[in-house]
């Protein structure tokens, strides 16, 4: 029989998704308020953000090739156990008001480890257990299941940091990540081509380098990794410091919530309107690449402006448009990973677009604190316009969107 869309697998894996993505976005709000308002440093929020990019950058090629040969749900177990006793720690030594800046970095890397080899196992699992002819449909429910959690949690963030106070929301964190690895219990899980291979580096390093060989054989790969790399370099940053933004901006910090929520309410209704259109290829390829140029000049309208109200307006037709251009993208992207080293190919592809997105917090992070932010997010937005339309208008991206 024709597998379906929603499968038991793909449920449950959704359902402890969508109850750790709760706790993880309040998580982030806590954190980066009491970060903030410690020190009032938008480059150290900066680099509390590029120390779990940085290392997705440099483990993800390697984490992907190991994945492979492993149970996938016992990783994604173990990770989220680990996960969760972490930020039960953090949340005890807020309580008792032993927190301090060092010890959230060394949180931040640690809860960094584990995300890098939980990732792949779930990029993976979902390309096994949801039909390749509903990848897109797929992926816009899951993305739609995260934007809708993260709607009602931005526009109440605020309200509950203030509410709760921070030590009890790193608490709540730490126990929906325990949740979501009871979850994943339950999940039948497919063995991998390579699951029960002998884990050695060796092994790992003779992946990596095949995974390096065939990017760099593969036109459409050879274009993209570094085109990632430099796009997120360019225009990423600026995503991960929006708090300290709106706060220079005299923004309270209900109205970045209620900015996040309109943010991710386009999201929602975005990949709601992909999951349920079925685009013909050609149709796929001019939405991806018209939108992911205009998402470019709706960011500097975000930037640029000084009033609420606009900045929810460009914010949300942003979001749309970013939204739909990844969202076709990745689709492609994950269907034409060969299954042989499919995690270890996708964790270079990783590695090149996180380690943009670290570079550029960290930069953007330290260029705040010279000059105003909404400058120097501006400026960078608009730069990557230029290689952002030599991408996507690329003949070899054509043919690669509308073959996959």
């Amino acid at each position: 029989m024709r597998k379906k869309l929603w499968n038991r697998d793909f449920i449950l894996l959704l359902q402890g998704n969508a109850v750790s993505t709760v706790g993880d976005l309040m998580y982030s709000v806590a954190i980066g308020y009491w970060v903030y308002e410690q020190t009032g440093s938008s480059g150290l929020m900066g680099i509390m953000s590029a120390i779990s990019m940085f290392v997705t950058m440099f483990l993800s090629p390697f984490t992907g090739s190991i994945v492979d040969k492993c149970n996938r749900k016992w990783v994604m177990v173990g990770m989220d156990v680990m996960q969760g006793v972490l930020m039960l720690s953090v949340g005890i030594l807020a309580w008792r008001d032993r927190l301090s800046i060092p010890g959230i970095l060394i949180a931040a890397f640690l809860a960094a480890l584990g995300s890098v080899f939980y990732s792949p196992s779930v990029s993976t699992l979902m390309i096994d257990i949801i039909p390749h002819d509903d990848m897109v449909r797929g992926q816009s429910v899951f993305s739609g299941s995260n934007s809708l959690i993260n709607l009602l949690g931005s526009a109440f963030s605020g309200a509950m940091v203030a509410f709760f106070g921070v030590p009890l929301i790193v608490i709540l964190n730490g126990v929906s990540n325990l949740y979501s690895a009871c979850s994943e219990l339950l999940i039948r899980v497919p063995k991998t081509v390579q699951q029960g291979k002998t884990v050695t580096v060796k092994g790992v390093l003779r992946d990596s380098r095949d995974a390096v060989k065939m990017i760099f054989s593969d036109p459409c790969l050879r274009l993209f990794v570094p085109s990632m790399l430099l796009l997120n370099l360019l225009a990423a940053g600026p995503l991960s410091l929006m708090l300290p933004f709106c706060m220079e901006k005299g923004f309270a910090v209900d109205r970045y919530g209620y900015l996040m929520a309109v943010w991710t309410a386009a999201s929602l209704v975005c990949v709601l309107v992909l999951g349920t259109v079925k685009l013909t290829p050609q149709a796929r390829f001019w939405v991806m690449a018209v939108c992911y140029s205009c998402s470019v000049l709706f960011f500097c309208a975000v930037y640029l402006s000084s009033r609420f109200v606009p900045m929810c307006i460009a914010a949300m037709l942003a979001s749309a448009a970013n939204c739909a251009g990844n969202t076709i993208f990745n689709a492609s992207l994950m269907l034409a990973m060969p299954e042989m080293n499919r995690g270890a190919i996708l964790g270079f592809v990783q590695a090149a677009s996180t380690g943009g997105m670290a570079l550029s917090c960290l930069i953007y992070g330290l260029l705040g604190d010279v000059f105003p932010l909404y400058l120097v997010f501006f400026a960078g937005n608009l730069i990557s316009l230029a290689p952002m339309l030599c991408l996507f208008f690329h003949p070899t991206t054509k043919k690669f969107v509308m073959e996959h």
